[in-house]
């Protein structure tokens, strides 16, 4: 077992218990076969195969095993970064509805204290002639970018669930395909969305006490969101909990 040698003694443990349980295996057939146990024996070893070709199936298995393992964090990082991206754009489509109905400042808005600077005057007042101040024009930039960004990456998060499609397609048809378990994805979804609910959450609020609302929309537009998603994840690890206890 040198060629093994950089394994963890656990797994070494394991790998000679497999080993030695397949050897009495095979003897007690040879034995019920007729055989003397000295000869059941000998078979058992001969149709095992030199401890070379163990070793190099074993490496073979464990190279498989690690390209099994990265294609399992490639999905799950595809299938939750894309529902991530999604669920920010949506975010963002509610921040745009809030702009509509409340107002910018209500969005983003300058902060107590806050001083805006001649040449980032200059440059906002440049790009909105319309604007009757720096502040308003500094509020309609930052709104834009609170709205134009999270839907861009909603986009984004599209395309990379569409790349997830594409990629289940190809390697269920090649039966290479492979994820983590429902329950594991599941979790890191709603610990995750539950993080960012309680995070915005607590930013809009902090916002609401601090300047009396102005500002709190673009983090209170992105927490029905996440909560939403957690939501949804939860039910979903309940049931994979319940229907499938033995991966709890």
């Amino acid at each position: 077992m040198a060629g093994l040698s950089g394994r963890r003694p656990r797994d070494l443990r394991y790998l000679l218990a497999e080993t030695e349980a397949h050897l009495r295996d095979e003897t007690e057939r040879g034995i019920a076969a007729g055989l003397l146990p000295v000869q059941a024996e000998a078979e058992a070893i001969r149709r095992m195969g030199p401890v070379a070709d163990l070793v190099t199936g074993e490496r073979q298995r464990q190279a498989t095993s690690g390209v099994v393992v990265v294609k399992e964090f490639l999905t799950a990082g595809l299938l939750l970064g894309g529902i991530g991206a999604v669920a920010v754009g949506i975010s963002g489509v509610i921040a745009a509805a809030v702009r509509l109905v409340w107002g910018g400042p209500v969005l983003v808005d300058v902060g107590p204290g806050q001083t805006l600077a001649a040449a980032d005057c200059a440059r906002w007042l440049a790009a909105d002639p319309t604007a009757s101040s720096c502040r308003d024009a500094a509020v309609a930039d930052w709104v834009g970018e609170v709205v134009g960004y999270r839907i861009a990456l909603g986009i984004l998060g599209a395309v990379a669930l569409a790349g997830y499609v594409l990629l289940r397609r190809h390697w269920t048809r090649r039966h290479a395909w492979a994820s983590l378990p429902a329950s594991v994805s599941d979790t890191i979804a709603v610990v995750l969305f539950g993080i960012a609910a309680a995070w915005t959450f607590a930013l809009g609020l902090d916002a609401i006490v601090v300047n009396a609302g102005n500002g709190s929309g673009q983090w209170l537009s992105a927490t029905p969101v996440a909560l939403g998603a957690a939501s949804v994840f939860a039910v979903r690890l309940i049931r994979d909990l319940r229907d499938h206890p033995e991966t709890a």
